[in-house]
């Protein structure tokens, strides 16, 4: 009994292997069925009995239209200085050739096979004119495919990083919008064998008319730059710049070592600033936005300086014009004195004597005299003569040994030395007017105080109004 269970259990075991073996070697005979016939298909479809990779499609009759999308996965660099872009993105050309129609051959709708049949059928010679330097990516394989569809529908898709020139206008910078194209045209077949054109309904065709008409393809791309990274880098600098140069309106005028190193030192700063932004940009003719900015904050700073040489200036020139007021009134004092004979002067000096009753003569004439403007003396003190009626004790004093009698005595003129006076005391006259009129040095500094934020503060109001309005962007 026992004998009878093992043997049934061996044959069991046997007939199950069999079908398990049989349906494997079905399965594996069915797929490898599929394999040798798609493997056929592709070879007959691509037979050189019939078909020619070196001719277009429809050859001698209608054009190819050519299907073409995009879809941009990543911009990663725009350069104003080389005036480019480099843009990543996946192209995809869909075509029809009748050649490869698989349904007469009973392969099923649809086949995708390697990117190197490609090397056995036509493709669409699309390039890009503007391109700078381009590549396809091959990591870890090749980033592409090819699909034929029932009807000779074929689509190819590739993945490629492409750097294309874009002519800028910066006039704006940095609040400048650009627009940069990437064309897509057929390097060899004119618009006659193949005609380009959006798959989704955009439809763009430009050529020069004047070598041939080539289907052309243009994708416009607009980048608007963010301000965030140059308002850090440049405009900030700039201004933190131009509002340190203003400390010095609050430092002493005596300090000047302090003021000409910080003003120096501002307008060093501003210099390396504009070289340093203008090494990053391109060398073009005409003047940016940026460049407004900064030329005016070094004229701010420049300024600043130029204040301070100026206070300078005037405090020296006042230094200057006390010593010579000083000096004018000193002279215009001995002139006033000199008005009558030296050997007068020492009888003018001594007091009147007791019964002096009238006014002395000399004395008279020195007031009335001094504010005539005529170089010669016009007033009665020519009249004095040697007949003038004073006593002989007017004109001596008791204690003086050397009294000169009056009759012996003539009075002369001294037209030089009131010249002298009148001119010394208009040239005062006029410095005074001129500094009760004119600002002191420390009123420079007083002024600059709240001249110089307020001429910024209105600039930078009219720059960002002005450039937010034109950029678009306000």
């Amino acid at each position: 009994m026992k004998k009878k269970r093992i043997l049934l259990t061996i044959i069991f075991c046997f007939v199950f292997s069999d079908v398990s073996n049989c349906y494997t070697s079905s399965e594996i005979h069915g797929v490898s069925e599929l394999s040798r016939n798609i493997t056929h298909i592709l070879n007959i479809l691509v037979n050189k009995t019939y078909y020619d990779k070196r001719l277009r499609p429809n050859y001698g009759g209608r054009t190819v239209d050519v299907g073409i999308t995009m879809h941009v996965s990543s911009i990663s660099a725009v350069s104003e200085v080389e005036m480019d872009y480099t843009l990543d993105f996946y192209l995809r050309q869909n075509w029809m050739d009748p050649r490869l129609n698989i349904k007469r051959l009973g392969a099923k709708e649809e086949l995708t096979v390697g990117w190197e049949y490609t090397k056995d059928i036509w493709v669409p010679d699309t390039f890009f004119p503007n391109e700078k330097k381009s590549y396809m990516h091959t990591a870890t394989t090749h980033n592409s495919f090819l699909r034929i569809k029932g009807s000779g529908e074929v689509l190819t898709s590739q993945r490629l990083t492409v750097t294309a020139s874009c002519p800028m206008l910066l006039h704006l910078f940095p609040l400048d919008s650009q627009e940069c194209t990437l064309e897509i045209e057929s390097y060899g077949y004119s618009d006659a064998d193949i005609r380009l054109f959006w798959l989704k309904g955009f439809q763009s065709v430009t050529f020069d008319a004047e070598i041939r008409k080539l289907p052309t393809l243009t994708c416009h791309l607009t980048f608007s730059r963010n301000l965030s990274f140059y308002w850090v880098q440049i405009y900030q600098p700039a201004l933190m710049v131009v509002m340190i140069s203003w400390v010095s309106f609050w430092i002493s005028r005596e300090s000047a070592p302090a003021r000409v190193t910080l003003g120096i030192m501002t307008v060093l700063t501003m210099t390396t600033l504009m070289t340093t932004t203008n090494g990053q940009l391109p060398k073009v003719s005409y003047v940016k936005a940026v460049d407004i900015y900064l030329g005016f904050c070094y004229v701010m700073v420049f300024c600043a300086l130029i204040e301070y040489a100026f206070v300078t200036y005037k405090d020296k020139k006042k230094k200057q014009q006390k010593i010579e007021d000083a000096f004018a009134k000193v002279a215009q004092e001995d002139a006033q004195m000199s008005a009558g004979p030296s050997l007068l002067t020492p009888l003018n000096r001594l007091p009147p004597p007791m019964h002096e009753t009238s006014p002395n003569p000399w004395q008279l004439c020195s007031t009335s005299c001094q504010l005539n403007t005529n170089e010669e003396l016009p007033c009665e003190c020519d009249k004095l003569t040697s007949t003038t009626s004073l006593n002989a004790s007017t004109w001596m004093h008791p204690v003086d040994p050397f009294a000169i009698p009056q009759s012996t005595t003539t009075i002369p003129k001294y037209p030089r030395f009131q010249r002298h006076s009148l001119n010394s005391f208009k040239k005062l006259s006029t410095k005074k007017f001129r500094n009760h009129h004119c600002c002191s040095s420390s009123d420079i500094d007083k002024y600059a105080r709240i001249i110089f934020p307020s001429i910024f503060l209105v600039f930078n109001l009219l720059y960002w109004s002005i450039l937010l309005k034109h950029s678009g962007r306000l």
